[in-house]
């Protein structure tokens, strides 16, 4: 092999499994693909071999072990996750090139000494502007060094077929409770307020999690079962028809490290609201979308808006629809990684992805 990517996973619908299965295609082939969590060992496709330590660490360690003497200064190593950094920093014992990706929250912590000096050791690329500074805000020691960002992408898909459109807002991601700066309950409570405006108003959610019968509780006590619509896990056809019913996309979500679904419902043609932050680099305010403070008023309002001027929401959501278009395709993600990793490549074009939440 010339070429490992360490991840937690690369077969699950989480953003760092979607980033894995873009990022291993443009690795020097052949490639090894080492997994946390994932299940057992099987092709992802010719060129591209899975290892699984099926979510034992100890396991994880030996596969990387096993790699160790097999890597060398021609063998390239990216590490999906800080977590694993301690581990590519190991398996470059012998000279080979680390990258290693800063995806999210993990990163915006102080890091633990493995993880800083594994660091210290190897090229760094964040997935966003806002997950550089936050990684530099927590671990001082980091302030001078560079920092690549690289955006993340998706499969570009054909133009929607139109459909009649619902009065409904949607948003889609995990409901886990160690995931509530997403911004659900804050939507639920906005919601009362929105209704008084449009009674019509409807809010789906589409995602499950251990967080679920909280914020169903959440609902009903707020006497919202009418007007919110918990779906579950949808599948790829359903959540494509969810996208093209809604009038527009809303995740005021705190500590997003990118926001992949943000791209989903602008490919969908969809106005996005989303919190300052990351958002604010995949959402231009007042051109694709609004991004709002994360206060129940500030979240009202910019509903209320997009409720309210219709022509103005269908305007958003066909320039997100150039945006993504232009800028977060998966083609254009993997021509932004060939330039930050100078060992990778781009390769053809990918058929389309898993979709990713």
């Amino acid at each position: 092999f010339r070429s490992v990517l360490l991840t937690p996973n690369v077969l699950g619908a989480d953003g760092v499994s979607c980033l894995s299965r873009q990022i291993a295609p443009v690795l020097p082939e052949p490639v090894i693909v080492l997994s946390l969590h994932d299940d057992p060992v099987h092709a992802i496709d010719s060129s591209t071999r899975r290892q699984s330590a099926g979510g034992h660490r100890l396991r994880f360690i030996a596969l990387a072990l096993r790699l160790l003497f097999r890597c060398d200064r021609d063998t390239l190593i990216v590490c999906a996750h800080v977590h694993l950094a301690p581990v590519a920093r190991l398996m470059a014992w012998r000279g080979a090139r680390v990258t290693y990706v800063l995806c999210g929250i993990e990163s915006w912590v102080p890091l633990r000494l493995a993880e800083r000096r594994a660091l210290r050791v190897g090229r760094l690329v964040a997935i966003s502007r806002h997950t550089a500074q936050r990684f530099r805000d927590a671990n001082p020691e980091f302030a001078g060094v560079t920092v690549d960002v690289c955006h993340p992408g998706l499969p570009a898909r054909p133009a929607n077929i139109s459909v009649a459109l619902e009065p409904a807002a949607l948003i889609v991601g995990r409901l886990a409770a160690d995931e509530g700066y997403k911004g659900h309950e804050l939507l639920l409570h906005a919601w009362p307020r929105i209704l008084e405006r449009h009674p019509d108003a409807r809010l789906w959610i589409v995602g499950d999690g251990d967080d679920r019968p909280r914020l169903e509780s959440v609902t009903a006590r707020l006497g919202l079962r009418h007007a919110v619509t918990f779906t579950g896990r949808v599948s790829d056809q359903e959540l494509d028809a969810l996208y093209r019913r809604c009038r527009f996309f809303v995740m005021p979500s705190r500590h997003e490290g990118f926001g992949l679904v943000f791209l989903e419902a602008m490919r969908a043609g969809k106005a996005c609201i989303g919190a300052a932050g990351a958002a604010s680099e995949i959402i231009e305010h007042g051109v694709s979308g609004l991004i709002v403070e994360p206060a129940l008023d500030d979240v009202r309002d910019a509903v209320v808006r997009l409720f309210d001027e219709p022509d103005t929401c269908a305007r958003f959501g066909q320039a997100g629809a150039a945006r993504f278009r232009a800028e977060f395709t998966d083609a254009r993600f993997r021509a932004r990684f060939a330039l930050v990793v100078p060992a990778a490549g781009v390769p053809p074009p990918l058929p389309a992805a898993d979709r990713c939440a």
